[in-house]
């Protein structure tokens, strides 16, 4: 992205991202804001083939250098067509054929080579933080020898190295940094033509600096037909277009942009880049803290991947910020994951009841039947078969009276379970009532900082959950005993508790076979779900038979 600085009173200074990102989608300049971000979604998901794209091109050129026929000329054009590809997207190698790019042009004598290599290479190093090195290396280029337009890119790697140079201050002592800045932008306007792609993002951009946002906008928007799309100047304007909206409060338009170009970037392999960074600063702040998330981490792996110091700083001060919200966020959405889960649960044991209740009288009622079809022919075994079906029958409703005190026993649970939650959060709310009458704000931030209230829930979920499950399973650990070898049987304790891995295999016995539900509702990470599974099954007494449907079978009504 290209930005500028503005110079305002006390020593401020605001400053403009800069880095020239590449293509925008063919198209898109018109399309709304959310439609550009599900689209810059879809093509995060697909960036791999962008990348290997890059990296296959640029081997083409690499292989050039393996002929032998070569000339000393072939290998300066090789070296500097592969330092301004690297660019963009690894400093490493950028530096590395910018170095080679010089020494071949030395060795061939050519002057204007070595200046056109020179300006390169301080493009490169004022990337990677070698400020001092860049304008070092352009000082050393005698101007009265520049064509015109090697006078345009020196100028412009001057600006675009002081503009890096201030960023990476961050306002501390950078009044000369920011006046040799726009002493070199002025010269620049001077040497381009008032109707050029050139003109116009410098100049909008001291409009913008200036406050003269309509004319800055005039002009840009002036320019956008004659530039070609799919190229990084393309990129580089609506950049500014985004750096304009962002000056003008326009929120909605700014994060267009910045969507239209973190595209771009991605679709042209551009590691070297700042819109996804400020895309996701924006969108925190209206409280998408999920994209928020998605994006900073993938800015992040993108400074990474392209290796310079000043991204990756960058990156990183924004990206604890970003990532803490997302996980508080998160955090609330798994709770009320937990709350529908119980539900769910309750509603599910109700219906299982339900239907085993109708299938056993269903059963009964066509037993009832044949029999009475067979009552004149068999009036002796009437007698007996009567008396069995009275057996039978009693012991169903045995049966039945013990599933319905388990599910009463489940119920007064859950509803103990609600009533808890429900005083602490009346007691809660009492409290941050009480703190914000009295100015307490400190005090909320430091009570909801910690993670220890949540340490206590956790650890009285775990509570209730043992209780109810072990009212509803008294023998649960007993029957599990049952099918261990004796050495590895765990010990019966107080039966108002379990461990880690009974806990695991009590939810197994409640249907609940899924590893990652497991792991959410407990807490756990997924490998100690699984090792928790394969430790207490090679336990089992016989390894041949299916130990978890035997554990699913534990307190089943005979």
């Amino acid at each position: 992205m290209f930005r500028s600085f503005l110079i305002q009173p006390v020593k401020r200074i605001i400053p403009v991202l800069i880095g020239f990102q590449s293509v925008l989608m063919c198209g898109v300049a018109f399309a709304k804001p959310d439609s550009l971000l599900s689209e810059l979604d879809n093509v995060i998901n697909t960036e791999k083939q962008f990348t290997d794209k890059k990296k296959a091109f640029l081997n083409k050129i690499t292989q050039r250098l393996s002929r032998t026929d070569l000339a000393e000329t072939g290998k300066y054009e090789v070296y500097s067509t592969l330092a301004k590809e690297y660019e963009g997207f690894i400093s490493d190698s950028a530096k590395l054929y910018g170095r080679k790019a010089l020494q071949a042009a030395q060795q061939l004598g050519d002057s204007e080579k070595i200046r056109d290599s020179k300006i390169q290479l301080a493009r490169v190093m004022a990337r990677v933080a070698m400020f001092s090195d860049a304008v070092g290396l352009l000082d050393e280029i005698n101007k009265g020898q520049l064509s015109s337009p090697q006078r345009i890119a020196c100028y412009k790697a001057y600006i675009e190295t002081y503009i890096y140079w201030i960023e990476f201050q961050r306002g501390n002592d950078i009044d000369l940094l920011v006046k040799k800045r726009n002493d070199y932008q002025d010269s620049l306007l001077s040497y381009l033509p008032a109707d050029g792609y050139e003109y116009a993002i410098n100049f909008g951009t001291k409009c913008i600096e200036s406050g003269h946002f309509q004319q800055a906008e005039n002009i840009l928007l002036a320019c956008i037909p004659s530039v070609k799309q799919d190229t990084r100047e393309y990129s580089v304007l609506a950049s500014i277009l985004a750096y304009l909206y962002e000056k003008k409060g326009e929120t909605q338009k700014q994060q267009k942009y910045l969507a239209m170009s973190a595209t771009s970037d991605i679709r042209a392999a551009i590691k070297e880049n700042l819109a996804l960074r400020e895309l996701a600063t924006l969108l925190y702040g209206k409280g998408d803290t999920e994209r928020a998330n998605s994006y900073i981490k993938k800015s992040l792996e993108d400074a990474n991947f392209y290796n310079a110091r000043l991204r990756n700083i960058q990156t990183s001060r924004v990206l604890p910020i970003i990532d803490k919200a997302y996980q508080l966020d998160r955090e609330k959405y798994q709770q009320k994951l937990r709350v529908l889960l119980v539900i769910v649960s309750v509603l599910s044991l109700v219906l299982l009841i339900g239907i085993v209740f109708i299938f056993r009288q269903m059963r009964a009622l066509a037993k009832a039947q044949k029999e009475i079809l067979q009552i004149n022919s068999k009036l002796n075994e009437l007698n007996e078969e009567l008396k069995a079906a009275n057996e039978q029958q009693k012991q169903t409703n045995i049966h039945l009276a013990e599933a319905n005190h388990i599910k009463e026993k489940f119920i007064s649970q859950f509803l103990e379970i609600c009533t808890e939650h429900i005083e602490k959060l009346d007691a809660f709310k009492l409290m941050v009532h009480r703190k914000i009458k009295a100015g307490q704000i400190n005090d909320l931030l430091k009570i909801t900082s910690t993670s220890e209230d949540s340490m206590k829930e956790q650890k009285s979920l775990y509570a209730s959950f043992d209780k109810a499950f072990l009212n509803i399973y008294p023998d649960f650990v007993k029957e599990l005993n049952k099918m261990l070898r004796l050495e590895e049987q765990y010990p019966l304790n107080d039966g108002k508790s379990l461990n880690q891995e009974l806990r695991v295999f009590a939810l197994i016995r409640l249907g609940i076979t899924d590893s990652n539900k497991i792991a959410t509702f407990l807490h756990y990470s997924l490998r100690t779900i699984y090792n928790y599974r394969s430790k207490v099954k090679s336990k089992s007494l016989n390894q041949e038979v299916d130990f978890e449907e035997k554990v699913r079978q534990i307190g089943l009504l005979e």
